[in-house]
C-alpha cells in the first residue's frame, strides 16, 4: 500500500458523544451509515442474519457492542471500559451482568496503536453458538461484514439518528499502512459512494458501533476477524460520510492474549487456519488504493 503524508483525522467513539449515548440513549442504538440509494431494510436483514447472532450491545462506562466468543465470554473494545469494573451485555433483549472485565494490556488509549480489545466474562452462559475466530494474516482485499448497534444515516448525511435495530454492512478492506495505524493490527475499509464502485450493501461504522464484530467469509462460513474501533477521514469530517474509513483491529495478533484468558475448547477447536487466506475467492469489487 502507498504511504500517506496527509494527516489522518480520526474520531474514536469516546468522550462527550459516547457519554451522550450512555446517558441519554442507554439502550436505543442502531448501526452504521448506509448508501443513500438502498433500502434500510436490506441492512437490517444483513445484521440479523443468524451468522451474526452473537453480536449484542455492551455497556460499561460507554455503550457500544460486543461479540460472544464463548458461552460466557464477550470480546469488545477497550475504549468502552474507561476503568469500569462492571458492565452489561444485552442479547435478544436479555441483559447479562459482567463478573469480570479484562483489558488488553497492550492497549494504550490510542486507537491508531491498535490492541483496542477487552474481554468480558458473563454471569451466565448464553445459547448462541460463538463464531469461529479468524487467525489468518491476509485481510487486505477481502470483503468484510461489519455488525453493530450505533447511530445511522446515509453517506450524504453522516450519522444522525438512533433506534433499536441491529444492522450490518459490507466493505472491502483497503487501508493498512503506517500512517493509518499499527500495520500489524489496524485495518480500514473505505465507504465508497454508489458512483464509485460501491458494494450493494456498502456502509460505514458510526458512534455506538464500537466493539462490534468484523466478519470475513470463505463462502460457507463467517469468521470473526476484528473488532470495530473508530471512524476516520482524510479530508476533515469523520462523521461516517462517503469516503470515510471504518477502522478496526484484527483479532489474529491478539490471539495469544485471548486464549490465555478464554481457553475453552469450544473456541480453540473453531479457530480459522491460515488456509482461509484463500478468501480472495469470494466476490468483491477490486479495491482502489486509498487516496492518502
Amino acid at each position: 500500500m502507498e504511504q500517506c503524508d496527509m494527516r489522518l483525522v480520526q474520531f474514536r467513539f469516546l468522550a462527550t458523544l459516547g457519554i451522550f449515548i450512555l446517558m441519554i440513549f442507554p439502550m436505543t442504538v442502531r448501526a452504521s451509515t448506509i448508501r443513500d440509494d438502498t433500502p434500510d431494510s436490506d441492512y437490517v436483514a444483513l445484521g440479523n442474519d443468524p451468522a451474526f447472532a452473537a453480536v449484542g450491545t455492551f455497556t460499561a462506562n460507554l455503550t457500544g457492542c460486543g461479540t460472544l466468543i464463548a458461552p460466557d465470554w464477550v470480546l469488545t473494545a477497550a475504549h468502552l471500559i474507561l476503568g469500569a469494573h462492571s458492565g452489561t451485555f444485552t442479547l435478544d433483549g436479555t441483559a447479562y451482568s459482567a463478573t469480570q472485565i479484562i483489558t488488553d494490556p497492550s492497549w494504550d488509549g490510542n486507537a491508531q496503536d491498535g490492541n483496542d480489545f477487552a474481554l468480558v466474562q458473563l454471569s451466565s452462559s448464553l445459547a448462541p453458538i460463538p463464531p469461529p475466530l479468524y487467525t489468518g494474516s491476509s485481510l487486505l482485499g477481502q470483503t468484510a461484514t461489519f455488525v453493530g448497534y450505533g447511530f445511522t444515516g446515509t453517506g450524504l448525511t453522516g450519522w444522525k439518528t438512533l433506534d433499536g435495530q441491529k444492522r450490518g454492512f459490507q466493505d472491502v478492506v483497503d487501508v493498512n499502512n503506517s500512517n493509518f495505524g499499527n500495520t500489524a493490527s489496524v485495518f480500514g475499509a473505505t465507504f465508497q459512494s454508489p458512483a464509485n464502485n460501491a458494494l450493494p450493501l456498502e456502509g460505514c461504522v458510526a458512534p455506538g458501533d464500537s466493539g462490534g464484530g468484523v466478519f470475513v467469509s470463505d463462502g460457507s462460513q463467517y469468521y470473526l476477524a476484528g473488532v470495530i474501533s473508530f471512524v476516520a477521514s482524510t479530508n476533515g469530517a469523520a462523521k461516517s460520510y462517503y469516503s470515510n474509513i471504518s477502522g478496526f483491529d484484527s483479532i489474529s495478533p491478539a490471539m495469544p492474549w485471548i486464549t490465555s484468558i478464554v481457553p475453552e475448547p469450544s473456541i480453540i477447536a473453531l479457530f480459522a487456519t491460515s488456509a482461509l487466506a484463500v478468501i480472495w475467492r469470494q466476490k468483491c469489487r477490486c479495491p482502489k488504493k486509498p487516496r492518502f
